[in-house]
């Protein structure tokens, strides 16, 4: 039967919340015979290993539904958007504007190659989230219901994030008793994620796990690599160094997967890497301007005394001690100040930066180059990969973590 689902919760007292019926718009639904035709034999392959996997669940997840209750969907909705889009943009910057880069860099790297490799995966195997009905899709974000469903990015982030807070947790100078209530509640922000992701009819225990175990091999190759990645940008001012990464992350993006459905993965993807090449180029430039961020000796990295969770007393950039001088004391004005102008910047940023460089970016095409390569598609998948929107996602979103990283210029400036 098919349940519209604003009218199954509307006994929900919950302001401002809109729930759509996404069952219509659901990608990698198309016949079989469709994705044979379009796939790779390997793909194809793989995608008819895992479909009958998916299709075989939908008894399990409607039983999980069962328990369905006005509190749970309710809490369900809501923290679904801790692991959203906008969530991110908002809250990854926060460690750097209170006193350590280390949180942020390990916390947008894992985020952002989960993202990736997630939406990569998705475009690629075309496979659709559980079928509604028989679920009840239950969302806020038409936008993500859109995507295919395996594997599953939240699944990706929450373990990434989980397991790299657990470490700087671990480090930190924190008491035995904040330690245990910090890991319970990263605990319960784990389970909520997932469970909430089955409960929601948005994915399956295939998208799931398959989502987990990538999270957690993100994290992994965050750890072994760290010490090769985060010297080479943050102690080495040879302009080798953006030209490679430069070269690197947009090549990521042009050799995305396509999908053979509408489905809008890709401009996560576009966002992501974006903000990861911004997040290096950062940080290298202020290695040019000022020398080396850190020591040669980083081999503790990322689980250092500079961790957040024990420098909240010292609210700077914790570098070394060439920047000694702009450790602050704590001060809640202070705190308070450096966040409110590190957001309006940020929202700025992207409201000014879209328009300028779309306008910059045609007008270069149009008298330089005589290109006319942009394609009336609004489906960014299905886009040249050198289209002006494109490009414009891929400059908005990089300037958004060397805005967030440069804001140190106007806290010193403003007495923050």
């Amino acid at each position: 039967m098919n349940l519209d689902i604003t009218t199954d919760i509307s006994d929900l007292d919950i302001d401002n919340i809109q729930l759509k019926n996404t069952s219509r718009h659901d990608v990698g639904l198309l016949p079989d015979d469709y994705y044979k035709q379009k796939l790779s034999y390997q793909i194809y392959k793989i995608r008819s290993y895992l479909l009958p996997l998916i299709n075989y669940e939908l008894s399990l997840l409607q039983y999980i539904q069962s328990f369905h209750t006005p509190f749970l969907t309710w809490f369900f909705i809501l923290s679904a958007n801790f692991g959203s889009h906008t969530f991110y943009v908002l809250m990854l910057p926060l460690p750097v504007w209170i006193g350590s880069i280390h949180l942020t860099r390990d916390l947008v790297i894992v985020l952002g190659l989960g993202i990736y490799f997630t939406g990569f995966i998705k475009d690629l195997l075309c496979l659709p989230r559980p079928k509604s009905p028989p679920l009840k899709r239950l969302t806020m974000s038409h936008y993500t219901s859109q995507e295919y469903g395996c594997p599953s990015s939240h699944s990706a982030n929450a373990i990434a994030v989980s397991l790299v807070l657990s470490l700087h947790i671990y480090h930190s100078s924190l008491s035995s008793n904040g330690k245990i209530i910090l890991y319970f509640l990263l605990i319960c922000y784990f389970l909520t994620m997932l469970i909430g992701r089955l409960y929601c009819g948005m994915h399956g225990l295939v998208d799931v796990i398959i989502g987990s175990l990538i999270g957690a091999v993100i994290f992994i190759l965050r750890y072994l690599t760290i010490n090769y990645h985060d010297i080479l940008i943050l102690n080495n001012n040879s302009f080798w160094v953006p030209i490679i990464f430069i070269t690197i992350y947009y090549s990521l993006i042009y050799f995305h997967s396509t999908p053979i459905d509408p489905c809008p993965c890709f401009e996560d993807s576009i966002a992501f890497i974006a903000v990861l090449m911004g997040l290096n180029l950062g940080f290298w430039s202020i290695t040019y301007l000022n020398g080396p961020v850190i020591s040669s000796s980083y081999d503790k990295l990322p689980f250092t005394n500079n961790s957040p969770f024990s420098n909240l007393s010292k609210l700077g950039y914790i570098y070394n001690n060439h920047y000694a001088k702009i450790e602050l004391t704590s001060d809640p004005f202070k705190i308070f100040a450096r966040i409110l102008i590190g957001v309006i910047s940020v929202l700025i940023w992207k409201s000014l930066s879209k328009p300028l460089f779309t306008l910059i970016i045609n007008l270069i095409r149009k008298h330089i180059f005589k290109d006319k390569s942009n394609n009336k598609s609004n489906v960014f998948a299905f886009m040249n990969r050198n289209d002006t929107r494109i490009l414009v996602k891929y400059i908005v979103y990089a300037g958004i973590s060397i805005v967030s990283i440069y804001l140190k210029y106007l806290f010193d400036l403003l007495n923050l």
